[in-house]
């Protein structure tokens, strides 16, 4: 069975992302940074999974995980892990910025630039973007910047993986069902997608799945937006027209 490391698979996406993985036969080795009682009760359900705790917030923190991992022969990573902060421009703590961008940008790089040199061709690496990354910020300036980067670095580490066969691309999900979205901004989001919904995780999964296959050999340094078509309305133009 193949390897495949998924960070931040205790809730929401990653979770997911790690079962469906399972689910294909893949062995998972999934993190968590304080939630130690899901992971266990994770890991207990599913003897393909091994869950190792790392705060991606604490470079010294990444670098002991990727220690962890030299011995394995891993045939892909998912880049889930990521946080999120309320800010805007006025009140931008610089401490959240130089976090979220650890967390949400420069760990996916290192664990990345590290753990690929071991990795064989036909190995795939994806990265968990948003939307956010596409459009501009009012609340979350640092998570949309970081995020708009992880897209960016996706097509750089295509560039310069690919010619070793390991594909790497990026999932940019809209609106998701997670704890992250409260009820009044699934709300919000249900009134402007067309498809009159928020996503699920295991819509995000699914996409993730693919991009792990074989079915997926010629896709690399691309993004998949996965968001019910969101991105394309424009709520002015929509409300305009009665829709």
């Amino acid at each position: 069975m193949k390897t495949v490391l998924v960070t931040g698979t205790s809730r929401g996406i990653g979770g997911a992302i790690a079962l469906k993985l399972l689910e294909s036969e893949f062995n998972v080795i999934g993190t968590y940074s304080t939630n130690k009682e899901v992971a266990e009760k994770l890991v207990a359900e599913n003897p393909n999974l091994r869950m190792l705790q790392v705060d991606f917030s604490s470079r010294q923190s990444t670098l002991k995980f990727i220690s962890q991992l030299r011995s394995e022969n891993l045939h892909g990573i998912v880049n889930n892990a990521g946080i999120f902060e309320m800010d805007q421009l006025n009140d931008l703590s610089f401490e959240e910025w130089d976090r979220t961008l650890e967390v949400n940008l420069t760990a996916p790089l290192i664990l990345t630039r590290t753990l690929s040199k071991s990795m064989q061709p036909g190995s795939s690496i994806v990265n968990i973007s948003s939307t956010d990354g596409l459009i501009g910020a009012y609340d979350g300036i640092s998570y949309s910047a970081s995020k708009a980067a992880l897209i960016s670095i996706t097509k750089s580490l295509g560039n310069t993986l690919g010619p070793k066969g390991i594909r790497v691309n990026a999932v940019a999900p809209g609106w998701i069902e997670t704890s992250m979205v409260n009820d009044e901004a699934g709300q919000n989001a249900k009134d402007t997608n067309p498809m009159e919904r928020v996503g699920r995780p295991e819509e995000i999964a699914n996409v993730v799945e693919f991009l792990m296959s074989d079915k997926a050999s010629y896709i690399n340094g691309a993004t998949i937006v996965v968001d019910g078509g969101g991105i394309n309305v424009d709520y002015g133009l929509k409300k305009e027209s009665g829709y």
